[in-house]
């Protein structure tokens, strides 16, 4: 969301991003022509806030009348925002983006109930591929409108060739990026790595995992358990992610399953290979098997698979790589505003609240 206000900004909107946090944890750059708006209403190990107190203060500050047109995202925000919205007839016009993938990710009885019955009072829906377009019509009754994720581009060059063929010997560097948590498959990774490194002999290899989250702990110890802990590297949240990238020779998406995975797009436009298992939505949209990534089925034994079949044949590590460079050209950052901005645009203009 911070590249796509940001940008909205630059081309003269007045933006205000409202978060729920206290606005100091930021992972991405806010352009300083955003305004902010932190409610610091988040529950914390030590501290609750209750329900009704979020709706309060999000209905406060939507329902301000100084805005035109409000995009909330994330499934869980999205359901808050109509919820605090509700019944305000004097509310600006409400378009949701929802950036999973309902097929998989279930956020509990109660608010996959209210997701069902909210999402058809949005102003507009907005998801991330067509696979996603069609459960949330089927659950909803809505017809989404589909625009995917952007990257950014890539401000330096890599020498494909050159990446793909020193490995006589020498270390190879895997990346993988993401949340630690469960959906992510970080676990999956490790236990498929430990078992190349048992069993097929694989080229000396070192990954680095960039991210942060709750299963960090556990992902430390289950690296150390399966024996790979030296070539496992935690690093935490890295901004910008660009270098890492285009220093490293193979990006692996191991989710279980995803929405749009911008860190894979990251990484095909910086000219890495990628192995990613089939995790639907974007993945299937973004990578052509054999082409310009290595799709894989979604479980273990094809993630391990994938890895060892692309780290033993650098000739396919530079074709693909090359191939994926390209997508930046599908998923540009221009495509994306001037999707959104033409939504936005028509959800106002079509509203009874229209000045």
């Amino acid at each position: 969301m911070a590249g796509l206000v940001s940008r909205l900004a630059d081309r003269g909107h007045a933006v205000t991003l409202i978060s729920l946090d206290d606005g100091q944890s930021d992972r991405h750059t806010v352009s300083e022509t955003v305004a902010r708006r932190p409610l610091d209403v988040m529950s914390t190990v030590d501290r609750w806030v209750p329900t009704f107190q979020r709706l309060a203060r999000l209905r406060r500050a939507v329902g301000s009348n100084a805005f035109d047109v409000v995009l909330s995202f994330c499934d869980a925000t999205n359901v808050l925002v109509l919820l605090a919205t509700r019944g305000d007839r004097s509310a600006p016009p409400i378009v949701v983006s929802e950036r999973s993938d309902p097929a998989f990710q279930s956020l509990g009885r109660l608010k996959e109930f209210l997701r069902n019955r909210l999402y058809g009072r949005a102003s507009r829906v907005v998801c991330l591929s067509d696979e996603v377009a069609t459960t949330l019509h089927h659950r909803t009754g809505v017809n989404p409108i589909v625009i995917p994720s952007a990257v950014d581009p890539v401000s330096e060059s890599r020498d494909l060739q050159s990446r793909a063929s020193q490995h006589d010997g020498e270390r190879l560097t895997i990346i993988a990026a993401g949340r630690l948590e469960h959906e992510k498959g970080f676990d999956r990774l490790l236990n498929a790595l430990g078992h190349l490194n048992r069993t097929d002999g694989i080229a000396d290899w070192h990954l680095e995992i960039l991210g942060e989250g709750s299963q960090r702990d556990r992902l430390v110890d289950l690296a150390a358990s399966q024996g790979v802990a030296d070539h496992v590297t935690f690093r935490g949240w890295v901004r910008p992610i660009q270098p890492s990238l285009l220093s490293s020779d193979l990006f692996v998406l191991p989710s279980r399953y995803e929405g749009f995975p911008s860190a894979m797009l990251e990484a095909m436009a910086c000219g890495v290979a990628v192995v990613a298992v089939d995790a639907g939505g974007g993945v299937r949209a973004a990578i052509e098997h054999n082409d310009n990534g290595w799709l894989v089925e979604n479980n273990e034994a094809a993630l391990a698979a994938g890895i060892a079949h692309l780290v033993r044949n650098p000739t396919l590590r530079s074709r693909l790589a090359s191939n994926a460079s390209r997508i930046s050209d599908r998923y540009s950052w221009d495509t994306m505003v001037d999707a959104y901005e033409q939504v936005l645009v028509d959800a106002y203009r079509k509203s009874p609240t229209a000045r």
